[in-house]
C-alpha cells in the first residue's frame, strides 16, 4: 500500500530527473511537451494575423497529426465575439454545448462528457462535482488555441472515454522577438440595458546573453465582466387529476415557475512563463495560470401551483389526447422567491520542466501543482400568499399565464414565510510528475520508441459541506415590514414574444441579501448559522494513479503508412471515507472505502497518404473515465420545501461505483486542396461499459418524504455517428469576391444505453444531429464572419415526483446566430463590431410530448465593440 512517504520519494525522485538534463546534444527541437503532450504533437502556437493564416494554422495541425485532431488556433478564438473557451469550442465538428446564461456552458466530444482537460498538457479541473475544468472559467483571450483530440494514444493522460482537450498558453519562445498586444471591449445586454468592459493585454520578449544562454519572458492577463439576464418560464411537473373532466384521468401541470434573473459574470485570468535554453540542447521553464470566475445573480421567482378547485368549464384538452390545454384555478397558493445567488471557481497551476535533445534520445520532465476552490452563496426572503384566479393557456410556444381577483401590488396579500441561507465549497488539488522519452532509430519501419511514467495525487472535499440554514418566518405579513418588499423590476418578461405571464407582483427587496446575518436579524431570527453541516454530509477523496507507457511509431518501408501503436498501464487507488444513509433503514453509516484496480490501455493510429493531399484515418483503443466526485461521495444531502413539501428532493452519492470504460474504432478520409481548403468525413463507434446514472425514488427522513437520487453503473451504451466537414477560400472569383469563404460541418451521433425494462435510451444532452454553417470575408483591411450553431432535440435529463413516475425531459432544437465585422486601419490597430445571439433564440423543453411543456428560455441579444492594439 502506498503512503504520503513513498509519494513524496517518488516525487522527489521525478524532479531530481528534471536537474539532471544538463547533457549536451543537438539543438532543442520546438517547445517543451509538458505532461500529456507527444514527442511528436501540433507546432507551436504562434500569433497569427487574419482568418485565412488561423484557417492555415488550424488545418496543418489537423493534417499533420497522426490520430483525429481538430484544433482553433489564436484568430479563431478572438476574432468571433467568442467570451468564453466553450463558445470557440462549439464550432468544432463533433462538439456540442450547453447554455448558461447566454453563454456556452457543458461540453461533449461527440455526446460525450467523459473527457480528459489538460492545460499545455497537463491535467487541469474546476473543484466541484465533476472532474474537469469547466470552460466557461477560461477568458478566450488568455489561449494561443485549442487541440481537440477525438482518438487516444498512449502518451496521453489516461481519463478520456470521449476525448482529450487540451487548452494552450502562449510562451515567450513562440515568437521571435518582443511582442506587446492589448484589447479593449465594450458589450452591451440588450434585456439586461446595461454595458460592461473587458480588456486583455500581453508582453513577451526574449533576449540572448553571451554566457548563459537564451531567456524569455511573457506576462498575459484579461478582465472580463458582462451584464446579463435571463428569464426561464416552467410549467410545474405533469399530475394525474381524475377531477378535471368527469371519468378521464387528466395529465395536468402543477402551475407555473416564473423567474428573472440579472447579474454579472466577471473573469480574472493571468497566465505567465518563463523560458531558458542555457545550451542548443536544453531547454527548461517554468510557468503558472491563474482563473477565477464568478458570478453574481439577483432572481425573483414566482410560483403558482394548481389549485383544488377551478373555474367550471375552464378545462380544454390537446385534440386527442389526455394532457390539459387550459384551464383556470381558484383559490390559488403562490409563493415569490427573491434571492441572491453568488458562485466564484478559483483555479491556480503551477509547473516547472524541461527538454534536452540528444543526437538519437529526447527527455521531458515536467512536475506541476494544482488547486482549485469552488463556492455558492444562496441567500433572501421568501413569501406566500393566494390568487383568486389562476389562468395557464399551454398551447402557446411559451405558455400564457394570468391572475385575477387579487392585487399582487398589495402587501396586504402577502405573508413573510422565511429567510433562505445556504453556502457550499468544494475543493481541490492534484500534484503531478511527469518523466517521458523519445528515441529516434535508424530503422526501415520503426522511426522511434516513447516511453514515459507518470505519478499523480488528486484530492477532493466539501468540508464545511452545504450549510442549509433556511428559517421560517411566523406572524408577519407584507404590510409589516413594507420595507423589504418592491414591485418586480423585470415585469417586461420574455419580451417581443407576446405572451402573458404574471409579471407584476411584489418581490422581496434584495439590497441586504448579501448580508445574512443582518437580513435574519430583521426578521427576528435568533437561531445562529451553523458553522459547518451536518457531518453525516461530509465527504473526503484521495486518488493516486500511477501509470507507465510504450508507444512505437512506425512507417511503412515501401507504403505510404505511418502510425502509433502502444500500451498505457494505469493504477489507481481511491480512498473514500464520510458517512452514508442505508436506504432500506435510512440510518446513518460510517464509510471508509480502500478500493484498487489496474487498467491495461492499448491504442493504435494509422494513417494511409493515398496521393498528393488524400488521407486515410484509422484508430482503435480502450479508455477510461473515473466517476465524479459527487457521484463517489457517501453523503446525503436533503433539501426541504417549507411551502410545497411534495417539492422535498435530496441526493446521495454511492462509493462502490466503478470507472467508465470504452472500447473505440474510429475511421476517417481527408482531402486538402490548399492550405485553406479541406473536405473530410469521419465515422466512429464506441462501446462504453458502466455508465453512471441516477435513479431516483422516495425516502423518508425525519418524517418528512424526500425523492432521493442515487446513481449506480448502468449497462452497456453504444455509440455510434459520422461526422463530415468542408472549409474554403474561393480565390478563383474575380475582384472584390475572392475574400469569400465558408466552414461547414456537421455530425450525427446515435447513442443507445440499455436499462432493463425501460429498453434502449438515448444519453443525456446529446443531438443527433448538430451542425456549423461560418460564412467569412476577408480581403485588404476588412474581416467579416457570420456564424450560426444549430443542434437538434436531445434528451436534457430525467424528472422525478414523489409518488409519481420518473419523466423524460427533451430540450427542441435551436440555432444561436453570431457575427463579427473588422477593420484593420494598419498592422497595429484593428476595430471590430461583434454581436452574439443576434437571433435572441427561446429555447424550450418538455416533458415526452410536446403537449406537456416543461421550461422555456430567453437571454440577452449582446453587442460588443472591442479594439485591439499591437506594437
Amino acid at each position: 500500500m502506498q503512503d504520503d512517504t513513498s509519494f513524496k520519494k517518488r516525487l522527489m525522485a521525478a524532479m531530481a530527473a528534471l536537474t539532471t538534463l544538463q547533457a549536451g546534444g543537438a539543438h532543442a527541437q520546438g517547445p517543451m511537451p509538458a505532461e500529456g503532450d507527444a514527442a511528436s504533437g501540433p507546432p507551436p502556437a504562434v500569433l497569427v494575423s487574419g482568418k485565412r493564416a488561423s484557417l492555415v494554422s488550424a488545418q496543418q495541425i489537423k493534417r499533420d497529426s497522426i490520430g483525429i485532431v481538430d484544433a482553433v488556433v489564436a484568430e479563431d478564438i478572438t476574432r468571433l465575439p467568442d467570451i468564453n473557451v466553450t463558445d470557440a469550442l462549439q464550432r468544432i465538428t463533433g462538439v456540442q454545448i450547453l447554455r448558461d446564461r447566454g453563454e456556452g456552458a457543458g461540453v461533449a466530444i461527440r455526446g460525450l462528457t467523459q473527457m480528459e482537460t489538460t492545460l499545455n498538457g497537463r491535467e487541469v479541473f474546476t473543484a466541484g462535482a465533476g472532474r474537469n475544468l469547466d470552460f466557461a472559467d477560461i477568458p478566450a483571450e488568455l489561449l494561443a488555441g485549442i487541440d481537440v483530440y477525438k482518438t487516444s494514444s498512449a502518451n496521453l493522460l489516461d481519463g478520456g472515454v470521449g476525448g482529450t482537450i487540451d487548452l494552450r498558453t502562449r510562451r515567450p519562445f513562440d515568437f521571435s522577438g518582443r511582442q506587446i498586444a492589448g484589447s479593449v471591449r465594450a458589450i452591451h445586454g440588450d434585456l439586461v440595458k446595461h454595458t460592461q468592459p473587458q480588456l486583455s493585454f500581453l508582453a513577451s520578449d526574449r533576449w540572448n546573453t553571451a554566457d548563459h544562454g537564451e531567456f524569455g519572458v511573457l506576462v498575459n492577463v484579461a478582465h472580463q465582466k458582462r451584464a446579463w439576464r435571463e428569464d426561464q418560464k416552467s410549467a410545474g411537473n405533469p399530475l394525474t387529476r381524475n377531477d378535471i373532466v368527469p371519468g378521464q384521468a387528466v395529465i395536468v401541470p402543477n402551475g407555473t415557475s416564473e423567474t428573472t434573473s440579472i447579474g454579472d459574470r466577471e473573469r480574472n485570468a493571468g497566465a505567465f512563463a518563463l523560458q531558458w535554453r542555457p545550451n542548443q540542447a536544453l531547454e527548461l521553464y517554468a510557468e503558472g495560470n491563474y482563473a477565477e470566475f464568478k458570478t453574481l445573480q439577483d432572481s425573483h421567482q414566482i410560483n403558482v401551483p394548481a389549485a383544488p378547485t377551478f373555474v367550471a368549464g375552464s378545462p380544454v384538452l390537446f385534440p386527442g389526447t389526455n394532457d390539459l390545454k387550459s384551464i383556470t384555478w381558484t383559490n390559488a397558493p403562490f409563493s415569490v422567491l427573491s434571492f441572491a445567488r453568488d458562485t466564484s471557481d478559483r483555479t491556480r497551476q503551477v509547473a516547472a520542466g524541461g527538454r534536452w535533445t540528444g543526437t538519437a534520445l529526447t527527455l521531458t520532465a515536467d512536475v506541476s501543482h494544482t488547486s482549485s476552490h469552488d463556492q455558492l452563496f444562496y441567500s433572501g426572503p421568501y413569501l406566500g400568499g393566494n390568487v383568486a384566479s389562476f389562468t395557464q393557456d399551454l398551447s402557446t410556444h411559451i405558455p400564457g399565464t394570468a391572475v385575477a381577483g387579487t392585487n399582487l401590488l398589495d402587501p396586504a396579500n402577502y405573508r413573510y414565510a422565511g429567510v433562505a441561507y445556504r453556502t457550499r465549497p468544494f475543493d481541490g488539488s492534484l500534484t503531478a510528475a511527469r518523466l517521458d522519452g523519445d528515441y529516434r532509430l535508424a530503422h526501415a519501419v520503426f522511426d522511434a520508441v516513447s516511453a514515459g511514467v507518470r505519478l499523480a495525487r488528486r484530492s477532493a472535499g466539501n468540508t464545511p459541506g452545504l450549510v442549509f440554514a433556511d428559517a421560517d418566518v411566523t406572524g408577519l405579513k407584507g404590510t409589516d415590514k413594507p420595507g423589504y418588499l418592491m414591485p418586480n423590476p423585470y415585469s417586461d418578461f420574455f419580451p417581443g414574444q407576446g405572451v402573458p405571464g404574471i409579471g407584476t407582483f411584489l418581490v422581496g427587496d434584495l439590497a441586504t441579501a448579501r448580508d445574512a446575518a443582518g437580513l435574519r436579524g430583521a426578521f427576528g431570527i435568533t437561531a445562529p448559522i451553523p458553522a459547518s453541516a451536518s457531518p453525516d454530509t461530509l465527504w473526503a477523496i484521495r486518488e493516486d494513479t500511477q501509470s507507465a507507457y510504450v508507444m512505437a511509431t512506425f512507417k511503412g518501408a515501401d507504403t505510404p503508412v505511418d502510425g502509433n501503436a502502444g500500451l498505457r498501464v494505469v493504477h489507481t487507488r481511491e480512498r473514500v471515507s464520510g458517512a452514508q444513509t442505508v436506504p432500506t433503514s435510512h440510518a446513518v453509516a460510517p464509510v471508509d472505502v480502500d478500493d484498487s484496480h489496474t487498467d491495461v490501455l492499448p491504442s493504435m493510429n494509422l494513417r494511409y497518404r493515398l496521393g498528393d493531399g488524400m488521407y486515410l484515418r484509422g484508430a482503435a483503443s480502450k479508455t477510461i473515465t473515473r466517476p465524479d466526485f459527487n457521484q463517489l461521495s457517501p453523503s446525503l444531502t436533503l433539501i426541504s420545501n417549507a411551502i410545497d413539501p411534495s417539492l422535498n428532493k435530496g441526493s446521495a452519492g454511492n462509493p462502490d461505483l466503478k470507472a467508465v470504460r470504452s472500447t473505440n474504432w474510429d475511421l476517417a478520409a481527408e482531402r486538402y486542396f490548399s492550405p485553406a481548403t479541406s473536405v473530410y468525413a469521419t465515422v466512429f463507434l464506441k462501446h462504453v461499459d458502466g455508465f453512471v446514472t441516477n435513479v431516483s425514488a422516495p425516502e423518508t427522513h425525519d418524517g418528512a418524504v424526500y425523492q432521493i437520487s442515487r446513481p449506480h453503473n448502468a449497462n452497456a451504451a453504444r455509440i455510434a455517428g459520422a461526422e463530415a466537414g468542408y472549409q474554403q477560400f474561393f480565390d478563383a472569383l474575380p475582384g472584390w469576391m475572392r475574400g469569400l469563404g465558408v466552414q461547414a460541418n456537421i455530425t450525427y451521433v446515435h447513442s443507445a444505453m440499455s436499462d432493463g425494462a425501460a429498453g434502449d435510451q438515448p444519453l443525456p444532452n446529446l443531438s443527433r444531429r448538430s451542425a456549423n454553417l461560418v460564412g467569412m470575408y476577408e480581403q485588404g483591411a476588412i474581416s467579416a464572419r457570420i456564424a450560426y450553431n444549430w443542434r437538434d432535440k436531445f434528451l436534457s435529463g430525467y424528472t422525478s415526483v414523489v409518488g409519481g413516475a420518473t419523466l423524460p425531459t427533451y430540450m427542441r432544437g435551436y440555432g444561436w446566430l453570431d457575427a463579427s465585422l473588422a477593420y484593420r486601419f494598419n498592422d497595429r490597430i484593428s476595430l471590430a463590431l461583434e454581436g452574439t445571439n443576434l437571433l435572441r433564440t427561446v429555447r424550450t423543453a418538455y416533458y415526452g410530448v410536446t403537449t406537456q411543456p416543461q421550461s422555456a428560455w430567453i437571454n440577452d441579444r449582446q453587442i460588443g465593440i472591442v479594439a485591439v492594439m499591437r506594437l
